[in-house]
Protein backbone atom coordinates (compact mmCIF):
# COMPACT_ATOMS: atom_id res chain seq x y z
CA UNK A 1 0.00 0.00 0.00
CA UNK A 2 1.57 3.44 -0.73
CA UNK A 3 1.09 6.81 0.90
CA UNK A 4 0.90 9.92 -1.14
CA UNK A 5 1.50 12.67 0.17
CA UNK A 6 -0.70 14.66 -1.52
CA UNK A 7 -4.13 13.64 -2.92
CA UNK A 8 -5.66 12.75 -6.38
CA UNK A 9 -8.24 14.98 -7.59
CA UNK A 10 -9.28 16.65 -10.49
CA UNK A 11 -11.40 19.54 -8.78
CA UNK A 12 -9.83 22.59 -7.52
CA UNK A 13 -10.99 23.52 -4.12
CA UNK A 14 -13.98 25.66 -3.98
CA UNK A 15 -12.75 29.28 -2.86
CA UNK A 16 -15.84 29.77 -0.20
CA UNK A 17 -13.90 27.58 2.02
CA UNK A 18 -11.80 30.57 2.54
CA UNK A 19 -14.85 32.18 3.32
CA UNK A 20 -14.51 30.75 6.98
CA UNK A 21 -11.98 32.41 8.75
CA UNK A 22 -13.75 35.69 7.89
CA UNK A 23 -17.32 34.92 8.96
CA UNK A 24 -15.90 34.01 12.27
CA UNK A 25 -14.42 36.90 12.51
CA UNK A 26 -16.70 39.72 11.51
CA UNK A 27 -19.36 37.35 13.26
CA UNK A 28 -17.64 37.18 16.65
CA UNK A 29 -16.69 41.15 16.28
CA UNK A 30 -20.82 41.72 15.98
CA UNK A 31 -21.55 39.59 18.72
CA UNK A 32 -19.68 41.75 20.73
CA UNK A 33 -21.83 44.65 20.42
CA UNK A 34 -25.46 42.84 21.04
CA UNK A 35 -25.35 41.94 24.50
CA UNK A 36 -22.95 42.17 27.47
CA UNK A 37 -22.98 38.44 28.13
CA UNK A 38 -21.98 38.16 24.27
CA UNK A 39 -19.35 39.58 24.38
CA UNK A 40 -16.90 37.25 25.77
CA UNK A 41 -17.86 34.47 23.06
CA UNK A 42 -18.10 37.38 20.51
CA UNK A 43 -14.54 37.54 20.93
CA UNK A 44 -13.55 33.86 21.19
CA UNK A 45 -14.94 33.50 17.90
CA UNK A 46 -13.50 36.33 16.61
CA UNK A 47 -10.06 34.73 17.80
CA UNK A 48 -10.79 31.29 16.55
CA UNK A 49 -11.01 33.12 13.14
CA UNK A 50 -8.05 34.77 13.14
CA UNK A 51 -6.21 31.78 13.71
CA UNK A 52 -7.80 29.27 11.49
CA UNK A 53 -7.10 32.03 8.52
CA UNK A 54 -3.65 29.98 8.98
CA UNK A 55 -5.40 26.28 8.70
CA UNK A 56 -7.84 26.78 6.21
CA UNK A 57 -4.75 28.58 4.09
CA UNK A 58 -2.79 25.82 4.19
CA UNK A 59 -5.74 23.74 3.60
CA UNK A 60 -6.33 25.46 0.65
CA UNK A 61 -2.97 25.19 -0.55
CA UNK A 62 -2.78 21.83 -0.33
CA UNK A 63 -5.99 21.02 -2.19
CA UNK A 64 -4.67 23.86 -4.75
CA UNK A 65 -1.64 21.83 -5.40
CA UNK A 66 -3.34 18.21 -5.63
CA UNK A 67 -5.45 19.83 -8.16
CA UNK A 68 -2.85 21.52 -9.95
CA UNK A 69 -0.19 18.34 -9.73
CA UNK A 70 -2.99 15.79 -10.50
CA UNK A 71 -4.26 18.36 -14.00
CA UNK A 72 -0.32 18.04 -14.62
CA UNK A 73 -0.22 13.96 -14.56
CA UNK A 74 -3.08 13.87 -16.91
CA UNK A 75 -1.51 16.27 -19.56
CA UNK A 76 1.72 14.25 -19.75
CA UNK A 77 -0.34 11.00 -20.35
CA UNK A 78 -2.47 12.70 -23.16
CA UNK A 79 0.63 13.97 -24.18
CA UNK A 80 2.20 10.14 -24.39
CA UNK A 81 -1.45 9.53 -26.58
CA UNK A 82 -2.40 7.92 -23.46
CA UNK A 83 -6.36 8.32 -22.87
CA UNK A 84 -8.15 9.40 -19.81
CA UNK A 85 -10.29 7.09 -18.39
CA UNK A 86 -11.37 8.66 -15.45
CA UNK A 87 -10.06 6.60 -12.51
CA UNK A 88 -7.45 6.64 -10.54
CA UNK A 89 -3.83 7.50 -12.06
CA UNK A 90 -1.72 4.22 -12.26
CA UNK A 91 1.20 5.64 -13.68
CA UNK A 92 3.20 8.88 -12.55
CA UNK A 93 5.40 10.18 -14.93
CA UNK A 94 6.71 12.14 -11.73
CA UNK A 95 8.92 10.86 -9.58
CA UNK A 96 7.06 11.58 -6.11
CA UNK A 97 9.96 11.55 -2.99
CA UNK A 98 7.42 12.26 -0.54
CA UNK A 99 5.58 8.86 -1.34
CA UNK A 100 6.17 5.71 1.18
CA UNK A 101 5.36 2.25 1.18
CA UNK A 102 3.82 0.50 3.70
CA UNK A 103 3.64 -3.16 4.07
Amino acid sequence: MKIRAFPETRTEPRKRLLLIPIMLTFGGYFLTFLHPYLMFIGAVLSLAGVLSVFLVGMVFADLWAASRRTKDIIKAREARGVPDTGGPIEEDPFVDTLEEDIE
